[in-house]
């Protein structure tokens, strides 16, 4: 198991259980998000299947924890605004040959080094043409306006109780 990372259960749309390995945690305006890394097979050398990790982001209702996990360690990333709320960030993808330039709006955290933007910011920029939300972030999910509402979120964390007492208090 990587050192910083701390196993869980996520959950398929099927309903099939997989193990995963949970690197980080984030807090959004609608509830918890969570990158885990999940073991798949790849065409290797030779043609070989070899197994190859994904990371992705997953929102709570895909996520679980496993029974006695030690979550202590795992990076919970914060707004690094001052007044505490969410934040976002701006990406400009370059024109190209028969592609136009487009721009995507992340999670504050998701594209590191980035200028931070308030809520405003973003939804402005999110409404101008060829923009769009990262979906790897879940960046429609965290904001407001572009949230969907037929999709309900829970608001949980995979933490110790000891732990998840302490964030609940904050």
């Amino acid at each position: 198991m990587p050192q910083d990372a701390a196993r869980v259960t996520v959950i398929m749309p099927d309903g099939q259980e997989l193990r995963a390995f949970l690197y980080e945690r984030r807090r959004t305006a609608v509830g918890w998000q969570y990158r885990v890394g999940i073991t798949g097979w790849a065409a290797g050398s030779g043609g070989r299947a070899e197994p190859a990790e994904q990371s992705v982001w997953l929102d709570a209702r895909h996520v679980r924890p496993l029974e006695g996990g030690d979550y202590s360690q795992i990076p919970t990333l914060v707004t690094p605004t001052a007044d505490g709320r969410q934040a976002w960030t701006v990406q400009d993808l370059p024109h190209r040959p028969g592609h136009p330039g487009a721009r995507l709006i992340h999670v504050i955290g998701c594209q590191p080094h980035a200028t931070t933007l308030t809520l405003d910011q973003a939804l402005d920029i999110l409404r101008q043409p060829r923009t769009v939300p990262c979906r790897e972030c879940h960046a429609a999910t965290s904001l407001p306006a572009t949230a969907d509402p037929q999709s309900p979120q829970q608001d949980h964390a995979p933490l110790t109780e000891g732990e998840r007492h302490t964030e609940d208090r904050q």
